[in-house]
Parts: structure tokens; C-alpha cells; sequence
């Protein structure tokens, strides 16, 4: 498995304030939270579209390769075991229909959230980026 990185979160996690927060609803899997920039509280909202599941590790049991190139990143997993993992779980006549992809993404203090989903995007910046 190799991660390729897709974008950067605009602020660090290493200046939040308040979050992350999971919250799951029809929009997708939103991970909300604020950081200080500079005397300024900004927010990063990362919504994963269609998410089909996801994962998370505290910081105490995430090895490095959880954290490298995923630190306020959000890289996708090419080849995941995971995602085939998922798809022989699932029932064969819904194995394929959906598009799954695995991104990783790591928050100091919080530690790496794994999502099975379509796409993911930063919402609400004015320099939005997504997959």
C-alpha cells in the first residue's frame, strides 16, 4: 500500500482550539474543527463524500507510517487491504457499486482517521480543495 498525498489542511492541528469533531450526517462524514492563526480563530472542514466507513486511531497506537505524509494531510492509500476488505464483506450483488477509496489523515492530539468514501474536499475556505 502507498499513500499519495492529495492536499493540506489550511491551518495546523497543532494550534487548535477546539475539535476535531465527527459528525456524520446525509452530507458525509464532516471533521470539524477551529485552530489560532495568529490571534484569529479560523476552521477547517473536511467533508468525505459518501462515506462507506471509517477508523480511528489514538495517537498511542498509530506506528509512523500513520503519521508520515499524512500529518494535516489527507493522502489517499493506493492498493488498500482495507478497501478490499469492505468490498468482500459486503453483499455480492452491492460489491460494486459504489466508488470506495481509502484517505488517512492525521491531527495532533487526535490521532489518524482512516474513511472509506467516493471523494473528499475542504469546505467553506475560499481556496477549497478536493478529490
Amino acid at each position: 500500500m502507498e499513500k499519495r498525498i492529495l492536499f493540506a489542511t489550511p491551518y495546523p492541528s497543532t494550534a487548535v482550539i477546539q475539535g476535531p469533531t465527527l459528525i456524520d450526517d446525509d452530507s458525509g462524514l464532516l471533521v470539524a474543527m477551529s485552530c489560532d492563526d495568529e490571534g484569529h480563530e479560523k476552521f477547517i472542514r473536511l467533508r468525505f463524500i459518501k462515506p462507506r466507513a471509517f477508523r480511528k486511531r489514538e495517537q498511542t497506537y498509530c506506528t509512523s507510517w500513520h503519521v508520515k505524509d499524512t500529518f494535516d494531510t489527507v493522502c489517499e492509500i493506493d492498493k488498500s487491504d482495507w478497501i478490499e476488505e469492505l468490498r468482500s464483506d459486503a453483499m455480492p450483488e452491492w460489491r460494486d457499486q459504489w466508488i470506495m477509496r481509502h484517505f488517512m489523515v492525521y491531527f495532533d492530539n487526535f490521532g489518524c482517521l482512516e474513511v472509506a468514501a467516493e471523494s473528499a474536499e475542504l469546505v467553506g475556505d475560499k481556496n477549497s480543495t478536493g478529490t
